[in-house]
């Protein structure tokens, strides 16, 4: 299997605190041709919407399995 995030992107807002709770609302609108699209929202206690979040990416299976392995770092 083939795993890679192709693009992401993060925009903020409005200025808002980190320290306290926020929402994090993520639907997957799209998937097609061993690609996806994920996009996310920031919102805060009171429902303002604060930062905004896409990523794209490939998901695909290699058929005789030679795909690159990239060891995890220690």
């Amino acid at each position: 299997m083939q795993m890679a995030s192709l693009d992401h992107a993060l925009w903020f807002h409005r200025p808002f605190r980190t320290d306290d709770w926020l929402l994090y609302s993520l639907d997957s609108p799209t998937a097609q041709g061993s690609r996806g699209l994920a996009r996310g929202q920031f919102f805060t206690r009171d429902g303002v919407l604060v930062a905004s979040t896409t990523q794209e990416g490939l998901i695909r299976v290699v058929p005789d399995g030679s795909a690159i392995a990239v060891p995890a770092k220690e």
